[in-house]
């Protein structure tokens, strides 16, 4: 009889159950080649389009009524650069100080009134000195994308002054307005004069006050289209950047209220342009001695991971998808957040929406019951559905790692959501130089939601 040797006995692994009730449960999933791996999807949708109604089943056309409605925008101070004086004594050298709000540093070229010249690099929130020993003109060369009203500014050296100049780095903060006497909401969109991208849209009710959604406008001409609530036809003006409070912009006009028979023309088409195709894949690789299933690992692995990895990006493009905030920043219970979203896609989306929560916050809407299963998915009680992403982040805006002990999420709700992907494929190749055998598995994939995106922060109290 043998002694028995000890060593390592190599047998099957466990089978592994992936996890269920994430994003690929509730898309709509697409397994197909075709041109969309190349550019992503872009589609046209009924989803979003808005109606109306009238009153009584042959109304009475009447006389349109008139009412009137005043915007204005005041470009406040810039955020920018300035030069003042080392001291009040001084009539020498200068120092340059950088606005601590700057979003990047700036090069700026000093000629000094003798001497060669210097270049001094800003960073923002730097005060930073340049000494000569002669008095006399400054000239300060500015980088032609800083947005200031001229790439050079002379500057003379007068006795008595303390601040010497300045030219904005990177723009102006907008505040909107309407007139208390304003008789209709009005909403706006700001382009870039001779261009098609919005870089800053809102809505005003008579008397309201807010600030530009865009954080800074760089100095230069704007379109502006206004569209006031019953009116037949937008307005359009030209808003000039920089400018001071004392110089606002100010469009003033006359609204046509609407009759009651008057029903809306028919709306032009809305797009849905989905995130861009990215890749997973996943990879094994051993000595080829016994190893002649390589591709089969990797697709066994790929099978494994994918859901997360597709959650990751999903998550990654509902950060730029500029979602709606009905409730705005204010962290609210949970239950006030599902009601919010399921009211805002009811009265904004044709659908049912699909709701997205990271995947640790999944007691909370049991312990509430708020969720209950329908066979391979969950749903509300109103037939939403729920995905309960692995790979969704707490806030997509901030990537980091989950954290539930902080007790808030956003809760995001989209339109529905279709994720088209390729047959899963995979190639090895052989290292001599290792001896190493080596497989790697892949799927395409583009996913888009349909028009629709909201999102409310939710508390659910800490982790303790």
């Amino acid at each position: 009889m043998s002694t028995p040797v000890p060593g390592r006995v190599e047998v099957d692994a466990p089978p592994i159950e992936p996890y269920t009730y994430g994003l690929l449960s509730v898309a709509q999933v697409v397994t197909e080649d075709g041109r969309w791996q190349m550019g992503g999807v872009e589609y046209e949708t009924d989803a979003c389009a808005q109606g109306g109604r009238v009153e009584g089943s042959c109304p009475v056309p009447l006389p349109p009524d008139e009412q009137t409605a005043t915007l204005t925008a005041t470009p406040g101070a810039g955020v920018g650069v300035r030069v003042t004086r080392p001291s009040d004594t001084a009539t020498t050298g200068v120092v340059l100080v950088a606005d601590p709000n700057l979003p990047a540093p700036v090069t700026i070229e000093v000629a000094p009134p003798e001497g060669a010249l210097i270049q001094v690099l800003l960073d923002p929130g730097d005060s930073v000195p340049v000494t000569t020993g002669a008095d006399g003109d400054w000239t300060f060369s500015y980088p032609a994308d800083s947005g200031c009203p001229a790439t050079v500014v002379t500057v003379p050296y007068t006795a008595g002054t303390d601040d010497l100049g300045s030219c904005l780095a990177l723009g102006y903060p907008v505040t909107w307005s309407s007139d208390a006497a304003s008789q209709t909401t009005v909403t706006y969109q700001v382009r870039p004069q001779g261009e098609t991208a919005v870089v800053d849209s809102g809505s005003l009710a008579p008397g309201a006050t807010v600030p530009a959604a865009s954080p800074y406008y760089a100095a230069g001409a704007y379109d502006v289209t206004f569209t006031a609530a019953g009116a037949t036809e937008p307005q359009t003006g030209t808003l000039t950047v920089p400018g001071t409070g004392d110089q606002p912009y100010e469009l003033a006009f006359a609204v046509d209220a609407g009759t009651t028979h008057n029903k809306p023309l028919a709306e032009g088409l809305n797009w849905v342009e989905g995130g861009g195709p990215f890749t997973v894949y996943h990879r094994a690789e051993c000595n080829p001695v016994g190893f002649d299933q390589a591709q089969q690992r990797a697709l066994a692995r790929l099978r494994l991971v994918e859901p997360r990895e597709v959650e990751k990006a999903f998550s990654l493009q509902l950060a730029t998808a500029e979602a709606r905030q009905p409730l705005g920043t204010t962290a609210v219970p949970l239950a006030v957040a599902l009601g919010a979203l399921e009211q805002d896609a009811a009265l904004r989306y044709a659908g049912q929406p699909t709701l997205h929560a990271p995947r640790w916050a999944q007691p909370y809407f049991t312990e509430a019951r708020l969720v209950a299963q329908q066979g391979p998915v969950l749903r509300t009680e109103l037939e939403s559905r729920v995905a309960f992403g692995g790979g969704y982040y707490d806030d997509p805006q901030a990537p980091a790692d989950p954290d539930p002990a902080a007790g808030q999420f956003w809760l995001y709700a989209t339109g529905t959501v279709t994720a088209r992907r390729s047959q899963p494929f995979a190639h090895e190749a052989f290292e001599p130089v290792t001896n190493t055998r080596v497989a790697i598995a892949e799927r395409t994939y583009a996913l888009d939601h349909d028009c629709y995106t909201a999102a409310v922060l939710v508390t659910v109290g800490g982790g303790a």
